[in-house]
């Protein structure tokens, strides 16, 4: 007679000759997942008036030592670093530097005070900062 293994034992071992080829001491289980979502930054806009809106995303690259001069954003933002860092000069007198992978946050209005610089990247390398927009449709 034959002996015949259980279709779980033929995988059991299968399972533990792949985990010893490939130098693993403890295999994967069913409970963890091949990809997650981190909320990296939320803000409370508030209301907003009814009528239909569409996202915009815009990649804004400042070279090395560049300065952004005083503006006013039309619409609410986040602001994401992508490389590089950017500093940012806010209307309340305060300073702050944001490094790749900070965000922050900058509704509409005049959020800088009216100098000649607003924000500059304070590195020897290029920033890249990612825009996302929620803009009405006019």
């Amino acid at each position: 007679m034959r002996y015949r293994k259980s279709p779980r034992v033929v995988a059991a071992s299968a399972m533990a000759l792949m985990l010893l080829a490939t130098g693993q001491s403890t295999p994967i289980t069913a409970q963890e997942k091949p990809f997650r979502s981190d909320v990296i930054t939320q803000v409370n806009i508030g209301n907003m008036k009814s009528g239909k809106y569409t996202m915009k995303a815009t990649i804004t690259t400042i070279q090395p030592r560049a300065k952004i001069p005083f503006h006013i954003h039309k619409y609410n933002g986040l602001r994401y670093i992508l490389d590089g860092s950017l500093s940012i000069s806010w209307k309340d007198g305060r300073f702050q530097t944001y490094s790749a992978g900070s965000t922050y946050f900058e509704g509409p209005g005049a959020n800088h005070p009216d100098t000649d610089m607003a924000a500059s990247n304070p590195t020897d390398s290029v920033t890249k900062v990612l825009i996302v927009e929620l803009v009405p449709l006019d």
